[in-house]
């Protein structure tokens, strides 16, 4: 049992590292002269929210959706760490 805790934490932790990339892309690519290497992950992310079609949402409010997803998913990952 403690190894699936483990490995449920470092898959939330990865998971949130994920999605705070994606946040990093998307609010990268609202501003032009953002690095280019950012801007593609904020085009992956344009892509991936395109296919789950929340494209109609604005870029702002999906950087900040984002940021409050993955803050939550490491706050449950350093809750459920096994002590």
């Amino acid at each position: 049992m403690r190894t699936l805790s483990w490995l449920v934490m470092v898959l939330l932790v990865l998971l949130a590292g994920a999605f705070a990339a994606l946040t990093l892309g998307t609010f990268a690519s609202l501003m032009s002269d953002s690095p280019l290497w950012l801007r593609s992950l904020g085009g992956v992310e344009a892509a991936l929210s395109g296919a789950l079609g929340t494209a109609g949402v604005p870029g702002f409010t999906r950087a900040l959706g984002l940021a409050v997803l993955s803050s939550g998913l490491l706050a449950l990952a350093a809750y459920l760490k096994p002590r």
